[in-house]
């Protein structure tokens, strides 16, 4: 008999106070996590507005812990943010783990024989670079890692990343291409949430570098 488990039941609330519901899951073994996952664009919908999740797992409860706790953040533009942030804590994490770093000379340009003309490697169109690294954080520039990097390396792609599955598909599209931008302007456009709004502020934004270099 599986292990899943969905157990719903009404928390204590007083009068005139909005009625919530609790949700407790249970999963035991990779097939019960998989389900789980197929499961989170329901559980981030409407229904589930006013539902408190709680959770054990067996497996991967780290990135069990992570999902529940941004399913338990009803602010739409917090949860967001909260997803942003660890998404990028976990590219972080790993890449650090791994050694995945760019190396520059004293110069500020990449060892990569291909890219030796360029200062501060792949961020050299990036209006926001500077001396001292990026000032802000940006998940799409998280992601991308040139050939000379990948050739030595395994970085994470958005698969890897359970956590991103709470996002709409649009906003999927909008991580994997919107380079170049605040964090600020980066959560803005998640929050907005629209694909056609990106495309056309993407344009606006070329023809703004292109106009900086």
């Amino acid at each position: 008999m599986p292990q899943w488990q969905e157990i719903s039941a009404p928390a204590a609330i007083l009068p005139f106070e909005r009625r919530k519901m609790e949700k407790r899951i249970e999963i035991g073994n990779e097939e019960e996590y998989q389900e789980f996952l197929r499961r989170l664009p329901k559980y981030r919908g409407l229904r589930y507005r006013a539902t408190e999740f709680t959770a054990r797992s067996k497996v991967h409860p780290k990135r069990v812990e992570d999902i529940v706790t941004a399913l338990n953040i009803k602010n739409r533009r917090k949860r967001i943010e909260y997803l942003f942030d660890r998404a990028c804590d976990i590219i972080d994490a790993h890449n650090e783990a791994e050694g995945i770093i760019c190396h520059y000379n004293a110069d500020g340009i990449c060892e990569d024989p291909k890219h030796q003309t360029r200062k501060n490697g792949c961020c050299c169109h990036c209006y926001l670079q500077s001396s001292s690294g990026c000032p802000s954080r940006n998940l799409s520039c998280k992601f991308y890692f040139c050939d000379h990097m990948c050739g030595k390396h395994r970085p994470l792609t958005m698969e890897d990343i359970d956590l991103l599955r709470l996002f709409t598909a649009s906003q999927r599209e909008i991580i994997k291409n919107n380079v170049f931008v605040t964090r600020k302007a980066y959560i803005n456009m998640l929050w907005i949430g629209s694909y056609l709004i990106f495309c056309m502020y993407s344009v606006l934004k070329f023809y703004r570098i292109k106009n900086v270099f």
